[in-house]
């Protein structure tokens, strides 16, 4: 009883910490609130000390007019009354402690004022005031004083529009929503093999032939051939030179900096289909409609042609970028055709090179070297620093984090954005009810968690980590929706990751502020996801061959109804209050509810309670180690895989047939054995081609159970394949024989190869 009290007086502790929170993402860095609060009305200006804050004082009072339904007026200011006003004040003399992106906010029951050292700090207390305004019913704002500065200096997000084309429009919003989440860099991907975006007037070709592409998109992106001489090329586009300066000056007065990228030296055959005399064989292949891999056909390096052509390409794209970076690529360059071709061999030889690694070094030291001569920094991905790093070069982690380790120990600035955790074209949710994705799971805990100084470093080389990014690359977002749906709510998560001091980081904390943030995404007409609210439907062991089954939700503030009859929960349904058994089969249907209505996706999990449980199992041969996950039990656990053939409950077998051997510990009668298996033919993974049944009493002899059925996919994408055998036997062990389908077919892009058979449960009844 003592302890009951305890627990429930800590809750309620903790409760009341959180409900002292102001509705603010991302959190600041010193919030002190006070009793009254300020009240906005007619009355309201916002005066500014200095003409450098008039347009964003205007477009504030612009933006809280139309929220509250007020009419709010701007003045310059010097001197005299400012009750009723919001103050912007540059200092004088100028605070150490905010920096040139910090700001003092003093909210008080006749006015407010911020200060700060530059107008960008101004903008970002404009836009502390703007969330509480947006969280507050009746246009009131609680007192309190903010002392407010970033931890990184790069707070980033890219965004590819090669593989999918997003309008001129949607840019802005996307500029307009890193205002809002303090974010100060957008990294511009605007060159890849699928698409070539940005006008360059001495090479027209590159947006007349480059910019555009077959439409294949009634395909799978990696299921998409390359395209035959004369297909129409109908899908794609670009952007003017005018169009990009306008959108840069646009990003500038927000305190954005847009960096562009050029990719080199892959990533290139939009280029090559235009000037395929750059590449080493001179081959046109086309602008791509879909996925490459191997990244063969990439530029010359053997060729001064190719040096003179990125020159005046980056050129061009210096005279319309003013940022000190320039993103040059660098990735995932397949070395085949430099091997083969004359003319990269003796550019190996006439530079002392060792080999095609240092080919690549050389490649990028040369194109370093130009673009410092005109006052500019390279920043590359991390295989940049094979061969040998750029003087000086920026890292941008991906692969991990091992590649920003090692150049921050060099002392070379690092930005990191390892895929684990950075890479928001991954699933954030259940991908049974998730749009199509590359793959991964980058939940929002797991963005929030994100620490980007790694342990490894010690203080000093953790000065080189600027900061991070949000990647958003788009082989799975045909359009400005989707695109939305990836980026929020992840992108809160990673502001606050990048913006708020490490030690004042608290998940309980962020949890509780998202409705808010839910809030304003709804208001402002973004499609953001609500894959945080779907329910984790878990299981364990428990006695009796039963089931403990148990559900949570990465944001709990909300509600958990569920049925077992395979019937769609809704608010009456069956209230989730802990961990329950299950005894038989059954499909568990869950999700959030607030208010009466649905939060997020429904989730469905079957569980198969039968005479496996409790059983043995043997597999031959093991599974492959990337996909051993759970191990050989995890096909006896009752729990089914997703359409995810990364979720933990798949085993994975490359190029294998599987047998499976299991004990049921004693003799039992059979009636039905199914095997669950996963068909999705982009990732190389098809179902059997057969399979055989066969029982034992002994264990010595066997005896072919009979005939099995096996399902067979309807279409391409993702489906579950069941192997099927219904009869009448009495047997201690079974054994399952999965056949591989065999060599990929004719008509897949990996034609020949191994295919992966995948199998997820076996159930027997």
């Amino acid at each position: 009883m003592k302890k009951d009290l305890i627990i429930i007086i800590v809750l309620l502790f903790i409760a009341l910490q959180l409900t002292a929170q102001l509705p603010l993402i991302p959190y600041p860095a010193h919030v002190s609130i006070k009793e009254g609060s300020f009240q906005f009305s007619n009355k309201t200006k916002i005066l500014y000390d200095s003409p450098l804050l008039k347009s964003m004082a205007d477009a504030s009072a612009t933006s809280w007019s139309a929220l509250k339904a007020l009419q709010i007026e701007t003045l310059a200011h010097k001197n005299g009354a400012v009750e009723h006003s919001v103050v912007l004040s540059l200092n004088q003399p100028y605070n150490h402690e905010l920096g040139m992106e910090g700001y003092q906010l003093e909210i008080l029951t006749s006015h407010v004022v911020i200060s700060a050292n530059a107008p960008s700090g101004i903008r970002y207390g404009l836009q502390t005031i703007g969330q509480l305004l947006d969280a507050a019913t009746d246009a009131k704002i609680s007192c309190a004083t903010i002392v407010d500065f970033p931890r990184f200096s790069y707070r980033g997000m890219h965004l590819d529009v090669s593989r999918h084309f997003m309008p001129m429009s949607q840019i802005y919003k996307m500029i307009d929503e890193l205002e809002r989440h303090k974010m100060n860099v957008f990294h511009w991907h605007l060159v890849d093999d699928q698409g070539w975006r940005i006008e360059i007037k001495k090479y027209p070709k590159l947006t007349d032939v480059g910019a555009w592409r077959e439409d294949k998109s009634d395909k799978h992106w990696n299921d998409r051939s390359l395209s035959k001489a004369g297909a129409k090329t109908t899908y794609g586009g670009y952007y003017t030179q005018e169009e990009i300066s306008s959108l840069v000056a646009y990003a500038a007065e927000r305190n954005i900096t847009v960096i562009p990228e050029i990719e080199m030296p892959a990533h290139v055959m939009s280029v090559l289909a235009a000037y395929p005399e750059l590449s080493c064989t001179g081959e046109n292949l086309g602008v791509p409609p879909g996925g490459v891999w191997p990244i063969t056909h990439i530029y010359c390096a053997g060729k001064e042609e190719t040096f003179n052509f990125l020159e005046d390409v980056l050129t061009e794209v210096m005279e319309i970028f003013p940022s000190s970076y320039i993103h040059i690529g660098g990735d995932e360059a397949d070395k085949t055709e430099w091997k083969k071709c004359d003319k990269c061999q003796q550019r190996i030889k006439d530079e002392g090179l060792k080999d095609e690694h240092e080919l690549q070094s050389y490649f990028i030291h040369r194109i370093e070297a130009f673009l410092n001569a005109h006052g500019r920094k390279l920043i590359g991905w991390d295989e940049i620093l094979e061969g040998g790093l750029a003087p000086n070069a920026t890292v941008m982690s991906w692969r991990g984090e091992e590649g920003g380790i090692a150049a921050a120990k060099m002392g070379h600035n690092v930005i990191m954005t390892p895929g684990s955790h950075c890479y928001f074209d991954h699933y954030q949710g259940d991908p049974s009810v998730e749009p199509l994705a590359i793959g991964g799971y980058t939940p929002l805990s797991k963005v929030y968690a994100y620490e980007p100084v790694p342990a490894e470093l010690t203080e000093n080389e953790a000065k080189f980590v600027l900061g991070a990014q949000a990647n958003h690359w788009t082989e799975y977002m045909p359009v400005p929706e989707q695109l939305e749906y990836m980026a929020f709510p992840r992108l809160a998560a990673i502001a606050e990751v990048l913006w708020s001091p490490r030690s004042s980081r608290n998940w309980e904390s962020f949890v509780y502020r998202m409705p808010a943030q839910f809030q304003r995404y709804e208001a402002r007409g973004l499609n953001a996801s609500k894959s945080a609210y779907q329910v984790k439907i878990n299981a364990k062991p428990a006695p009796g061959k039963s089931l403990e089954i148990i559900f949570s939700t990465e944001l709990q503030t909300s509600s958990i109804r569920y049925t077992l009859d395979g019937t769609e929960p809704v608010d009456e349904s069956l209230l989730y209050t802990g961990p329950f058994i299950l005894s038989e089969t059954a499909t568990v249907k869950a999700a959030s509810f607030s208010n009466g209505m649905r939060q997020g996706a429904v989730i469905t999990k079957t569980f198969f309670l039968g005479k496996t449980n409790g059983a043995k199992i043997k597999l031959t041969p093991a599974p492959n180690e990337r996909y051993a996950h759970k191990g050989n039990t995890a096909l006896l656990n009752g729990i089914s895989g997703t359409v995810n053939h990364q979720d933990e409950e798949w085993l994975g077998f490359s190029g294998d047939n599987m047998e499976a051997l299991i004990d049921l510990q004693s003799s039992e009668k059979i009636s039905k054995i199914s095997v669950i298996t996963l068909h999705n033919s982009s990732a190389w993974i098809m179902e059997p081609s057969s399979a055989t049944i066969e029982t034992s009493v002994d264990g010595v002899t066997y005896a072919d159970a009979g005939k099995t059925i096996i399902d067979k996919p309807l279409k391409d994408g993702r489906q579950i394949i069941e192997v099927n055998w219904e009869g009448d036997a009495k047997a201690r062990f079974v054994r399952i024989k999965l056949q591989n389908y065999g060599p990929l077919p004719k008509d897949h892009p990996g034609a020949g190869k191994a295919s992966w058979l995948f199998v997820s449960e076996i159930f027997i009844d």
